[in-house]
Protein backbone atom coordinates (compact mmCIF):
# COMPACT_ATOMS: atom_id res chain seq x y z
CA UNK A 1 0.00 0.00 0.00
CA UNK A 2 3.02 2.33 0.51
CA UNK A 3 4.21 1.97 -3.01
CA UNK A 4 1.00 2.88 -4.20
CA UNK A 5 0.49 5.47 -1.98
CA UNK A 6 4.34 6.61 -3.40
CA UNK A 7 3.63 5.92 -7.13
CA UNK A 8 0.53 8.60 -6.80
CA UNK A 9 2.71 11.26 -4.46
CA UNK A 10 5.78 11.04 -7.02
CA UNK A 11 3.28 11.30 -10.33
CA UNK A 12 1.45 14.32 -8.87
CA UNK A 13 4.89 15.61 -8.04
CA UNK A 14 5.45 16.64 -11.82
CA UNK A 15 2.30 18.60 -11.49
CA UNK A 16 0.18 16.60 -14.47
CA UNK A 17 -1.65 18.45 -16.87
CA UNK A 18 -4.02 16.20 -18.22
CA UNK A 19 -5.57 12.64 -16.83
CA UNK A 20 -3.55 10.59 -19.75
CA UNK A 21 0.12 11.79 -18.78
CA UNK A 22 -1.03 11.15 -15.07
CA UNK A 23 -1.81 7.65 -15.79
CA UNK A 24 1.47 7.38 -18.21
CA UNK A 25 3.84 8.82 -15.10
CA UNK A 26 2.10 5.82 -12.63
CA UNK A 27 3.02 3.34 -15.83
CA UNK A 28 6.42 4.54 -15.17
CA UNK A 29 6.65 4.31 -11.81
CA UNK A 30 6.44 0.74 -11.58
CA UNK A 31 7.15 -1.27 -7.83
CA UNK A 32 10.51 -1.75 -9.29
CA UNK A 33 11.13 1.58 -10.03
CA UNK A 34 10.19 2.44 -6.51
CA UNK A 35 12.27 0.17 -4.70
CA UNK A 36 15.35 1.80 -7.08
CA UNK A 37 14.48 5.03 -6.13
CA UNK A 38 14.52 3.84 -2.43
CA UNK A 39 17.70 2.52 -2.42
CA UNK A 40 19.43 5.05 -3.94
CA UNK A 41 17.92 7.41 -1.64
CA UNK A 42 18.88 5.28 1.36
CA UNK A 43 22.41 5.23 -0.21
CA UNK A 44 22.69 8.69 -0.26
CA UNK A 45 21.30 9.69 3.15
CA UNK A 46 24.41 10.78 5.47
CA UNK A 47 23.33 8.77 7.67
CA UNK A 48 24.34 5.67 6.41
CA UNK A 49 27.91 6.98 5.17
CA UNK A 50 28.40 8.42 9.09
CA UNK A 51 31.67 7.37 11.11
CA UNK A 52 29.71 5.10 14.11
CA UNK A 53 27.91 3.24 11.26
CA UNK A 54 30.71 2.17 9.07
CA UNK A 55 32.36 1.69 12.43
CA UNK A 56 29.84 -1.02 13.28
CA UNK A 57 29.81 -2.31 9.98
CA UNK A 58 33.15 -3.29 10.03
CA UNK A 59 32.98 -4.58 13.86
CA UNK A 60 30.14 -6.80 12.66
CA UNK A 61 30.85 -8.01 9.48
CA UNK A 62 33.26 -11.01 10.37
CA UNK A 63 30.93 -12.35 12.21
CA UNK A 64 28.69 -12.24 9.69
CA UNK A 65 31.16 -13.49 7.22
CA UNK A 66 31.42 -16.35 9.66
CA UNK A 67 27.50 -16.86 9.80
CA UNK A 68 27.63 -17.09 6.17
CA UNK A 69 30.30 -19.39 6.41
CA UNK A 70 28.46 -21.62 8.68
CA UNK A 71 25.33 -21.94 6.67
CA UNK A 72 26.88 -22.33 2.97
CA UNK A 73 28.84 -25.75 5.11
CA UNK A 74 25.57 -26.81 6.60
CA UNK A 75 23.42 -27.07 4.32
CA UNK A 76 26.32 -29.18 1.63
CA UNK A 77 26.18 -31.21 4.84
CA UNK A 78 22.09 -31.42 4.51
CA UNK A 79 22.81 -32.40 1.13
CA UNK A 80 21.05 -31.35 -2.13
CA UNK A 81 19.45 -33.55 -4.99
CA UNK A 82 19.89 -33.13 -8.70
CA UNK A 83 17.89 -34.47 -11.86
CA UNK A 84 19.87 -36.27 -14.01
CA UNK A 85 19.94 -36.06 -17.36
CA UNK A 86 20.09 -39.08 -19.81
CA UNK A 87 21.34 -39.23 -23.74
CA UNK A 88 18.01 -38.29 -24.95
CA UNK A 89 17.58 -35.03 -22.50
CA UNK A 90 15.09 -37.09 -20.26
CA UNK A 91 15.43 -36.43 -16.28
CA UNK A 92 13.84 -39.72 -15.19
CA UNK A 93 16.92 -40.67 -12.62
CA UNK A 94 18.65 -38.01 -9.78
CA UNK A 95 22.18 -37.49 -8.41
CA UNK A 96 22.39 -36.56 -4.32
CA UNK A 97 25.68 -34.71 -3.13
CA UNK A 98 26.29 -33.93 0.79
CA UNK A 99 29.26 -32.98 2.32
CA UNK A 100 30.10 -35.17 5.29
CA UNK A 101 29.47 -33.81 8.96
CA UNK A 102 32.99 -33.40 9.19
CA UNK A 103 33.56 -31.58 5.97
CA UNK A 104 36.48 -33.97 5.08
CA UNK A 105 34.72 -35.83 2.03
CA UNK A 106 31.82 -35.60 -0.37
CA UNK A 107 29.16 -38.25 -1.01
CA UNK A 108 27.40 -38.58 -3.69
CA UNK A 109 25.79 -40.93 -6.05
CA UNK A 110 23.02 -41.83 -8.55
CA UNK A 111 19.47 -42.44 -7.33
CA UNK A 112 16.72 -43.92 -9.08
CA UNK A 113 13.65 -41.56 -7.39
CA UNK A 114 13.82 -38.13 -5.33
CA UNK A 115 14.57 -39.12 -1.73
CA UNK A 116 11.92 -38.08 1.08
CA UNK A 117 14.22 -36.37 3.62
CA UNK A 118 17.98 -37.06 4.23
CA UNK A 119 19.89 -39.96 2.30
CA UNK A 120 22.25 -41.61 4.48
CA UNK A 121 26.09 -41.64 3.64
CA UNK A 122 26.46 -45.38 3.01
CA UNK A 123 23.56 -45.32 0.39
CA UNK A 124 25.66 -42.66 -2.24
CA UNK A 125 28.42 -44.99 -4.01
CA UNK A 126 31.07 -42.35 -4.83
CA UNK A 127 33.34 -40.24 -1.95
CA UNK A 128 35.77 -37.72 -2.65
CA UNK A 129 38.03 -35.51 -1.01
CA UNK A 130 36.70 -32.08 -1.19
CA UNK A 131 40.24 -30.68 -1.78
CA UNK A 132 40.27 -32.58 -5.34
CA UNK A 133 39.03 -31.40 -8.15
CA UNK A 134 35.55 -30.75 -7.31
CA UNK A 135 36.36 -27.84 -5.20
CA UNK A 136 36.12 -25.64 -8.45
CA UNK A 137 32.50 -27.18 -9.74
CA UNK A 138 31.33 -26.59 -6.13
CA UNK A 139 32.68 -23.35 -5.75
CA UNK A 140 35.87 -22.78 -4.17
CA UNK A 141 34.49 -19.86 -1.68
CA UNK A 142 31.99 -22.62 -0.26
CA UNK A 143 34.51 -24.73 1.27
CA UNK A 144 37.02 -22.32 2.63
Amino acid sequence: MQVVKEQIMRALTTKPSSLDQFKSKLQNLSYAEILKIRQSERMNQEDFQSRPILELKEKIQPEILELIKQQRLNRLVEGTCFRKLNSRRRQDKFWYCRLSPNHKVLHYGDLEESPQGEVPHDSLQDKRPPESHHRRTLGEHLLT
